[in-house]
């Protein structure tokens, strides 16, 4: 397991969220996060990448025809 510190602006661009999403996020708690003595936040991708759930969506129906023929 990599103990390697990310910048937040790094989980926010793997994520593809906006800039000072995972800050946000992680100031109210929301995501597991370590402070250093200077108020930066830091954070490990190996504990956020569980938090990612995928989300089945359903299958998309066909436009235009109706089931009889």
């Amino acid at each position: 397991m990599s103990t390697e510190l990310l910048y937040a602006e790094d989980i926010d661009f793997r994520l593809n969220w906006p800039p000072g999403r995972t800050s946000q996020l992680a100031r109210k708690g929301k995501l597991p996060h370590y402070v250093l003595p200077d108020g930066s936040i830091r954070l490990r991708w190996e504990e956020i990448e569980p938090l990612v759930q995928h989300v089945q969506t359903a299958p998309a129906v066909a436009k235009g025809g109706s089931a009889d023929g």
